[in-house]
């Protein structure tokens, strides 16, 4: 049973972790992290630390390892764990630059290293079976797509890499709305020829945007439309409306709204509630690690949600 590696254990540090731990094929779990307080909360929970990745890197015999750290680290650290032939769950997104995804996309083909990125809403439930309705022809050509990431997060309690350029690179969009746009393009499978943007700072006086409008047009002629704010105390909405010549629906995690005309709308929603998109792509990865298979979310999949990050962002 494979031992598993995570660096980093802050929020998303930790919901990695415990999906490892509750995962029955996965033989131990190993933190590393800079910060005191954030290992002995690992301590806590049974786990061994370390204070440098490296240090862990070179003393235990990891399977695979999850990069959960801030997003300008990414790329040192991917290259890094590369060099030990180790597989990697990289947190969204990939990298802060073209050039340094370019550059962890040819050092990974070229040692053959198997990298999944952590695009989680491919994992949820809901979200799966909408597109496969969409595959399948349920609603036709897709013409127009809205998608909203709608969800007030207090900017003052969040950990400081977060509203820094330098560290966090951009805002709502690249932090949270980036799952949207990864839906969009996977749901659309077509190409971008083109993207607008506009951040704004409505609430919070950060180097980083906490509100994000785009527009997202497609090869074939097709658009999709983004709504993202971290400032919408009292509404939350985090999900895609797609609209095509046979029919439409509506999804979240929590349920998928087909509509066909002539009839009534279906309501689907989970057997189990709602999905656990992140216990799926624990549980997916580890699957790929143990029985070398290709992971759903590859570097060269992932590159063409960043690509439209970008052309938004500029």
């Amino acid at each position: 049973m494979p031992n598993i590696g995570v660096i980093g254990y802050g929020f998303i540090g930790r919901v990695h972790a415990q999906h490892y731990m509750n995962n029955k094929n996965v033989d131990r779990v190993i933190i590393a992290d800079p910060l005191e307080v954030n290992r002995e909360s690992a301590r806590k929970m049974g786990l061994m630390t370390y204070e440098d990745f490296e240090d862990m890197l070179n003393s235990e015999k990891l399977d695979a390892v999850s990069i959960c750290t801030p997003h300008n680290t990414h790329k040192d650290i991917a290259l890094r764990v590369m060099d030990f032939k180790i597989p990697i769950l990289l947190e969204k997104p990939i990298a802060t630059s073209r050039e340094e995804i370019k550059g962890i996309i040819e050092k990974s083909e070229k040692l053959n290293i198997k990298v999944m990125v952590a695009h989680s809403l491919r994992f949820s439930d809901t979200f799966r079976l909408a597109k496969k309705m969409i595959d399948d022809g349920e609603l036709g050509k897709i013409l127009f797509i809205i998608g909203k990431y709608l969800a007030f997060k207090d900017y003052n309690q969040y950990p400081k890499w977060k509203t820094t350029k330098k560290e966090a690179w951009g805002g709502t969009l690249f932090r949270d709305g980036i799952h949207i746009v990864d839906a969009i393009v996977w749901f659309s499978g077509k190409k971008v020829s083109s993207a607008k943007g506009l951040p704004l700072n409505l609430l919070f006086d950060t180097e980083v945007e906490d509100t994000f409008l785009g527009t997202i047009n497609f090869q074939d002629g097709s658009i999709a439309q983004l709504s993202m704010s971290s400032i919408t105390k009292g509404f939350e909405q985090i999900g895609l409306e797609v609209y095509g010549t046979g029919g439409s629906l509506k999804v979240n995690n929590d349920e998928l709204i087909l509509y066909k005309e002539d009839e009534i709308p279906k309501y689907i929603k989970p057997a189990i509630g709602p999905s656990d998109f992140w216990k799926n792509q624990i549980d997916h990865f580890v699957d790929c690690v143990i029985n070398d298979r290709e992971p759903l979310v590859t570097l060269r999949e992932a590159e063409k949600t960043m690509e439209t990050i970008f052309m938004l962002y500029e």
